[in-house]
């Protein structure tokens, strides 16, 4: 009994420590290759680089749902400059001077996916 005790609060030690590390982690950022250069992309944290195509779009994986991500790639969004050409609208990263053209999110049994479309510069100025 003691023993069944013992494993119970251990197991229930490593979800919580787990649940907090999760939690508290930072939103991430990834290195991706754009063209012959380094560009650093903000992600939802506890995020890996699935497959990087076409130059500019990189897919990501993470063990977490996909309503959570959803959420923290909105807040990264939020923090860019919003603008609109062509009836769309791109989120413009001064800083690092990259535009978001798009990012989907899509949900799968193990893992949630999120593929990230973007190009260097401001792609509305002319």
């Amino acid at each position: 009994m003691k023993k069944n005790l013992i494993i119970v609060i251990s197991i229930l030690f490593v979800l919580i420590i787990s649940l907090l590390v999760i939690k508290l982690a930072p939103m991430g950022s990834k290195k991706i290759f754009m063209g012959a250069s380094l560009i650093e992309l903000e992600v939802p944290k506890m995020s890996v680089v699935e497959s990087e195509c076409c130059t500019y779009s990189a897919t990501f994986k993470t063990l977490r749902g996909a309503k959570i991500v959803k959420k923290e790639l909105d807040d990264i969004m939020n923090k860019y400059e919003k603008i609109s050409c062509n009836g769309s609208v791109y989120y413009y990263d001064r800083l690092k001077n990259i535009t978001i053209e798009n990012y989907s999110i899509e949900e799968s049994f193990l893992f949630s996916k999120f593929k990230i479309d973007y190009q260097r510069g401001n792609i509305c100025e002319f």
